[in-house]
C-alpha cells in the first residue's frame, strides 16, 4: 500500500469516526430531550428559523432584521432553560463504561426498599422513595430533614406514615442510607401525567426529569406502585417486577425503564 493510499485510509476513517461521534451525540440529545418541556422549546426555534428563511427568501427586511437581533439573546436564553436537560446528558457521558472505571457503585438493598412499596401500596400509604444515582440535588438535602439512617422497611414505612411529621415529601436514598426525608420535589407538567395523578406523582416525576434518580411512588388513593426514570413513567408495577427493574438498572446498566423491563413485566405497563 502507498503512502498516499495510507493517507487516503486514514482520512476516510477519520471522517467516519467524526461522523459517528456526532451522530452519537445527536441520538442521546434527542433521547434524552424526548418527552420533556425541551421538545416544545426546540420546536419553538426550528419555527423561528424557518420564518426566518421565509422571511429571507421572501425579502421581508424589517421581519429578517428583527429575527437575527433576537437570535442571539435566544441562544442564551435556550442555555438558561435547558440546564436541567445539559446537566443530565453529561451526567449520561459520565456514566458510559468507558469511565465506570473511574466511579464506584454504592450497595443498593433492594429487598427493603421492595417490601416497604409492597405494603405501603396495600395500605395504601402515599410515599415518595427517590434512589438517588450519579446526581445529588444539593438544594433539595439543604431544605430537608438530614437522617442518614441504614434502610428497612419499618423505618420507610414509619417516615411515611401519616401520623408523623415527615411523611409530606420525598424520602433521598443514596446506597444503603437514607440520606434525607420531608423533601419537597420541582413539580412536572409531563404530557404523561394524567389528571387522575397527583402531586406525588407529579413531584416524582420532576426529580426525574432533573436529575437521574430513580423515583418510586406508592399511590394513596389507588394503592398502586408506579417507577419514573429520566422523564418516563410506568403504572402500575408488580412487587416482584420492582426488584428486577431495580437490578436491571443498578447492577446491569440498563439506561431506560424500557431497558429494564423484561418481557414477563411488560403486561405492567
Amino acid at each position: 500500500m502507498s503512502f498516499l493510499q495510507t493517507v487516503d485510509l486514514l482520512a476516510v476513517m477519520r471522517a467516519i469516526l467524526d461522523v459517528s461521534i456526532v451522530a452519537f451525540i445527536f441520538y442521546r440529545v434527542i433521547l434524552l430531550l424526548n418527552r420533556t418541556r425541551a421538545v416544545q422549546l426546540l420546536i419553538g426555534v426550528a419555527l423561528i428559523l424557518l420564518l426566518d428563511i421565509f422571511a429571507r427568501f421572501s425579502n421581508l427586511e424589517t421581519l429578517s432584521w428583527l429575527i437575527t437581533n433576537v437570535s442571539t439573546y435566544l441562544v442564551f436564553g435556550l442555555i438558561v432553560l435547558l440546564q436541567p436537560e445539559l446537566r443530565r446528558l453529561i451526567a449520561e457521558i459520565g456514566q458510559m463504561p468507558l469511565f465506570r472505571v473511574f466511579s464506584q457503585d454504592l450497595a443498593l438493598p433492594y429487598e427493603p426498599i421492595v417490601e416497604a412499596a409492597r405494603l405501603m401500596a396495600q395500605s395504601r400509604t402515599g410515599s415518595i422513595m427517590c434512589i438517588l444515582r450519579r446526581d445529588k440535588p444539593e438544594a433539595i438535602i439543604e431544605t430537608a430533614v438530614r437522617v442518614e439512617g441504614v434502610v428497612t422497611a419499618e423505618l420507610l414505612m414509619t417516615i411515611f406514615h401519616k401520623d408523623t411529621a415527615l411523611h409530606d415529601g420525598a424520602v433521598l436514598i443514596e446506597g444503603g442510607r437514607i440520606l434525607a426525608a420531608s423533601c419537597y420535589l420541582p413539580l412536572s407538567n409531563s404530557t404523561l401525567l394524567k389528571k387522575t395523578h397527583g402531586a406525588r406523582h407529579r413531584a416524582g416525576m420532576g426529580i426525574s426529569e432533573e436529575s437521574d434518580a430513580f423515583v418510586i411512588v406508592t399511590s394513596e388513593e389507588t394503592g398502586r406502585i408506579s417507577v419514573m426514570m429520566n422523564g418516563d413513567l410506568r403504572t402500575p408495577i408488580k412487587a416482584p417486577d420492582l426488584r428486577e427493574i431495580m437490578v436491571q438498572i443498578f447492577e446491569q446498566g440498563k439506561k431506560s425503564l424500557a431497558d429494564a423491563l423484561e418481557e414477563p413485566s411488560r403486561e405492567t405497563r
